[in-house]
């Protein structure tokens, strides 16, 4: 069972509408100040729980008190041409809103051969798993 840590929050421009983003929990500070700074973007709405992959749940996830989101995670392995190196990284996007981000998040990575004669597969690779978002646990609240 694939488990992670992430924030999901709300991210939008001043004067925008805000859209949900999932950011792994150990990259989330450097993510949101990279937003706030260099994009002068808006971060808020915070909380942190897990992604669990659907294989862990079978064809239908069971019916539990914690509210579920489908949400896809991206393992993308890429030629970086500025650094002169194969590298990957990994991003959560809500499933619903996948089918409309996926060709715009893999313009960012173009196909880059390495410059240097070594033997690699200029294409990217790419590896969707899908998964849910499980909210957190909401504290009991007492009647007084």
């Amino acid at each position: 069972m694939a488990k992670i840590k992430l924030v999901k929050c709300t991210l939008r421009s001043p004067g925008d509408a805000p859209a949900a983003r999932f950011v792994p929990l150990r990259e989330f500070r450097l993510w949101k100040y990279y937003m706030t700074h260099a994009h002068q973007k808006i971060v808020d709405g915070e909380e942190i729980s897990i992604w669990v992959d659907a294989e862990s749940y079978g064809e239908q996830p069971p019916t539990q008190a914690r509210p579920l989101e489908a949400v896809m995670r991206v393992d993308l392995q890429y030629w970086d041409q500025d650094l002169n190196t194969a590298t990957s990284i990994q991003r959560f996007f809500p499933l619903d809103d996948y089918d409309t981000i996926r060709d715009l998040f893999l313009e960012h990575f173009p196909d880059h051969p390495p410059t240097d004669g070594r033997a690699m597969a200029a294409s990217k690779k790419v590896t969707e798993t899908r998964g849910y978002y499980l909210h957190p646990r909401m504290p009991h609240v007492r009647d007084t």
